[in-house]
């Protein structure tokens, strides 16, 4: 489920973004080990994509049930409605060179960050069958297939524990400017097994006498019409 949304995060971007390649997105933290890839490689600015935290939005489900299709012929699932998962990501930008009279380093970042915003808020919810492949969208639950996923982008408080972010990600290194995005997704349940239809109801009436049977019970069946 998770690997779901940063699959359909990796491509909404990769599809939005000018000259953004999927092998310039990444989602481990920005560690030590990720600065020495971004720092190896030849050039290009490099996005990263940490999952930074993971709750509940119960605002969306509330304990509520929905109806799904028939199970069987006339036979409607009921079922609760699904736990729904806020997903928070940390997107930042990281340039394989270093600034010098002749590389902007630091401002081709901002730009990257800039363009990652304005695809975000273009793409609005993201639909994964808006941006997957045949083959990709294969691996997609039917009912997640069409979205959409809710997005919450840049909050205007932030993110409260950034300074605690960039204290555990290895070698003291610049403050980078981050880009909080939340993606929610729903916990799909398997599908309720199918029962039999009740077409009727019976019940059964009759006298008890030392633990026995007294007499014939009477009977009434009910059968909606």
């Amino acid at each position: 489920m998770i690997d779901l949304v940063d699959l359909v995060l990796r491509q909404t971007l990769v599809a939005r973004v000018p000259g953004l390649a999927n092998a310039q997105v990444g989602f481990q933290p920005p560690d030590d080990t990720w600065r020495s890839q971004v720092g190896g490689a030849a050039q290009g600015v490099f996005l990263n994509c940490c999952l930074v935290d993971l709750r509940e939005n119960r605002r969306l489900r509330q304990g509520s049930r929905e109806s799904g299709p028939s199970v069987a012929a006339g036979a409607p699932s009921h079922r609760r409605a699904p736990v729904q998962v806020r997903c928070l990501y940390l997107l930042s930008a990281w340039n394989g060179a270093r600034d010098s009279p002749q590389v902007a380093a630091t401002e081709q970042e901002h730009a990257l960050l800039g363009a990652v915003i304005g695809a975000l808020v273009a793409a609005g919810p993201l639909v994964p069958a808006a941006v997957l492949t045949p083959q990709q969208l294969a691996r997609v639950p039917v009912p997640l297939q069409e979205g959409p996923l809710p997005v919450e982008l840049l909050p205007a408080d932030g993110f409260t524990k950034l300074a605690e972010f960039w204290g555990t990600m290895g070698r003291p290194a610049a403050w980078k400017p981050v880009v909080p995005v939340t993606v929610t997704v729903p916990v799909l349940e398997a599908e309720p097994a199918a029962g039999r239809i009740v077409r009727s109801v019976t019940t059964r009436y009759g006298l008890l006498a030392d633990g026995s049977p007294a007499g014939d019970p009477l009977e009434i069946r009910l059968t909606p019409s």
